[in-house]
């Protein structure tokens, strides 16, 4: 059926790609979704996002994927999404020709990384937005405008209370070194 190899080939393949397109299906939060369609380009209608290798999500979900051999069935929840992965030369074999899966554990580190990533990316919105001068309430509306996700209060609490935590430790930040000041005061 298929000629005698010796050794690895990269063109012949010793049976059919299971996968044309690899994807994994995780559980994440609707606003976290609507960031990860941001930062990949992906339309706002469609179920999936396409990664690209190049950042840092993207790695992040590839470093937690696991091939089997056998089908491992999940059930998931209303807030799934799928993300298509990137092939290269080094991956392509293990995500074409295997069942793809993500433990618990993997989607929980998943999640935790592009919350991590989302937080950051909003301090860097209010830093600039206060900048400019911007209010917290303009800021937060262009963030959810940006992010093409609905102005609802949930989203806006969510937003609005990484900005509090934010300047809050800010704030810690400049009493402890103010602190310190007058205590080298005090002693001179």
């Amino acid at each position: 059926m298929f000629p005698p190899q010796t050794g690895f080939s990269s063109t012949v393949k010793p049976y059919t790609p299971m996968n044309t397109r690899p994807s994994i299906t995780i559980s994440l939060s609707p606003l976290l979704q609507s960031y990860c369609r941001f930062v990949f380009n992906s339309d706002p209608n469609e179920k999936e996002i396409r990664l690209r290798r190049n950042h840092d999500i993207a790695k992040l979900i590839h470093s937690n994927v696991i091939a089997f051999d056998r089908s491992m069935v999940r059930p998931f929840e209303a807030d799934s999404i799928t993300f298509i992965l990137a092939l290269d030369n080094i991956n392509e074999t293990a995500l074409r020709y295997h069942f793809l899966h993500v433990s618990r554990w993997g989607e929980q580190k998943i999640t935790e990384g592009i919350e991590y990533e989302f937080r950051h990316w909003i301090k860097n919105c209010f830093d600039r937005g206060y900048e400019k001068g911007y209010q917290q309430k303009v800021i937060i509306e262009a963030i959810l405008r940006g992010l093409n996700d609905r102005n609802n209060s949930a989203n806006f609490d969510m937003i609005k209370k990484i900005d509090y935590r934010y300047r809050r430790k800010v704030e810690e930040t400049r009493f402890n070194d103010l602190l310190k000041e007058c205590q080298i005061f005090e002693y001179q």
